[in-house]
């Protein structure tokens, strides 16, 4: 039977698997995008009526093309790859912070208590106390960031505080306590900044950026969308496939397990398992997030998924799985809590 830290290291496995997945995935993409891009290109050049190219030679001079151009490209992809996964593991909390809007640090002694909830937890269990952020938002959720326990973080909606009791906070806290301890959030971490590169740098080349200060002669406001040149759109393009359908692979590599880990976890080191299920349930009424409701990459953190996104690309890409049903979660803390009656209180002699 595998214990929490053979979990642990698994986790560690799993995230350098993951990296040098990506790296060796997006080096494979690279050269296989570039092959498209000069096949097309003699496609164009078939077609015409004064062409008298055949479609080998046409196959064959892409070819040629594409091994020339990646004597430099693939050595610069397999850098920018590497480059990349190295930010994910040391900066990605600062990323994944930066991409909320409304989010402040909590003071150390807060109106909500959380600080000091988290930091009896912690005595309790001997970990580094994470810093707390607050999300204003009315939905009702909670995620965990960070490589490392000293950089680690804990992200709770504004709902989420003024909506649970005491010890439904405590619970939750615990809950994402257990995935900085089972290391998670360094997985996710890696998961989340590798999708995110592509999927954020393909939008940005494919379809241009949105520009709101700009105004005709008579004062009126104008949406101006900067389209990119054709070449960038061809590399957006790319991207966009990459991380939506190619990189949606390298998710194999995480569980769902996790979730069921830290909800035991929790249950352990708090003792009330019936109150992380009550906060389960409370949460998945008004799980939805603003800021989060549109990126199934940062959904895919949260304590419970908030809210379906309905488009096509974030169904094909499998991340509606990334939890177990609520209502079986709630189901085996509840089972649990017969094994917490009948504890002796050792402090009473």
């Amino acid at each position: 039977m595998a214990l929490a830290y053979d979990y642990v290291q698994r986790n560690q496995r799993r995230s350098q698997v993951l990296i040098i997945l990506f790296v060796l995935s997006f080096v494979i993409f690279t050269y296989l995008a570039t092959w498209i891009f000069f096949l097309l290109k003699e496609a164009l050049a078939y077609f015409r009526p004064t062409g008298f190219l055949t479609w080998g030679s046409s196959c064959a001079f892409a070819l040629s093309q594409t091994l020339d151009v990646c004597k430099w490209l693939l050595p610069a992809s397999f850098l920018i790859s590497l480059f990349w996964a190295y930010v994910a593991l040391n900066e990605g909390e600062q990323f994944v912070l930066g991409r909320l809007r409304g989010v402040r640090l909590l003071a150390k002694y807060d109106e909500y208590g959380a600080n000091t909830t988290l930091t009896n937890l912690c005595i309790r269990t001997g970990d580094i106390v994470p810093r707390v952020y607050m999300l204003r938002d009315k939905g009702l959720n909670a995620f965990s960031v960070g490589s490392r326990p000293d950089n680690a973080a804990i992200v709770l909606s504004e709902g989420l505080l003024k909506k649970l009791e005491f010890v439904q906070l405590e619970a939750v806290l615990a809950h994402e306590l257990a995935h900085i301890r089972n290391g998670d959030t360094r997985l996710m971490m890696v998961f989340v900044m590798c999708l995110a590169f592509f999927t954020f740098m393909g939008e940005y080349l494919f379809y241009g950026t949105e520009k709101d200060d700009i105004y005709e002669e008579n004062g009126l406001h104008v949406s101006h969308i900067a389209r990119p040149m054709g070449r960038f759109a061809f590399i957006g393009l790319m991207l966009l496939v990459y991380g939506y359908v190619i990189a949606p692979i390298l998710r194999l590599g995480i569980s769902r397990t996790r979730e069921r880990l830290a909800d035991a976890e929790a249950a352990l080191i708090t003792r009330h398992p019936r109150a992380l299920a009550r906060a389960l349930w409370i949460i998945s009424q008004n799980s939805r997030i603003s800021g989060l409701e549109n990126s199934a990459l940062l959904g895919a953190m949260c304590i419970e998924k908030p809210g379906e996104n309905k488009d096509f690309f974030s169904r094909i890409s499998g991340l509606y799985h990334s939890h177990p049903p609520v209502e079986e979660r709630i189901f085996a803390l509840n089972d649990m809590d017969g094994m917490f009656l009948h504890i002796p209180d050792r402090s009473v002699k």
